[in-house]
């Protein structure tokens, strides 16, 4: 008995000593539930990591997609200007070669020089028409063909389901 007991009747005591029992039930309870507010915040710190690290990730595949998707089309564009500079110089040079013929045969004042060279005109229209065909169609077969390729989902997904905690409540 500790002194100053002595005051107090038995029912007293006994009603003392449940009111210190449940003084310590409930720090037991208060001490539980401030961890489970702790790992909630833990785990919604690291949610919230997850979650900006696979944004960045997905913004850094799409600007690498991007950039590989430009590159393809513009080698067509290139390779396409180098044919289209090869075809205007050849028909430059067969229009310069038939304008020599003429003055060479005495007839480029006739109406044989305008006819000549609009027909050389219209197949050169032609050759640089096949050739924006052939860079339209490989631009649309690059256009189905690429693949994007972005950070998998499934795993950032998978990696949260794994932190949601699996509280198990004590009975007190």
């Amino acid at each position: 008995m500790a002194f100053g007991d002595y005051w107090y009747t038995p029912e007293q005591r006994l009603g003392f000593a449940q009111l210190e029992e449940q003084q310590r039930q409930f720090g037991l309870r208060e001490k539980f539930y401030r961890d489970i507010m702790g790992q909630q915040q833990q785990a919604t710190g690291g949610l919230t990591g997850m979650i900006n690290q696979y944004n960045q990730a997905f913004q850094a595949a799409r600007a690498q997609n991007e950039a590989k998707y430009q590159q393809q089309l513009g080698a067509v564009g290139q390779t396409s200007g180098q044919q289209r500079a090869d075809v205007i110089s050849q028909y430059q040079g067969q229009r310069a070669g038939a304008m020599q013929n003429l003055a060479r045969l005495g007839m480029s004042g006739t109406t044989i020089a305008p006819t000549l060279q609009s027909g050389i005109q219209r197949e050169q229209q032609s050759a640089l028409n096949r050739i924006s065909d052939q860079e339209l169609a490989a631009k649309l077969g690059i256009m189905q063909g690429f693949e994007y390729k972005y950070p998998e989902p499934g795993i950032t997904q998978a990696a949260i389901q794994a932190m949601v905690p699996n509280y198990s409540y004590p009975s007190f």
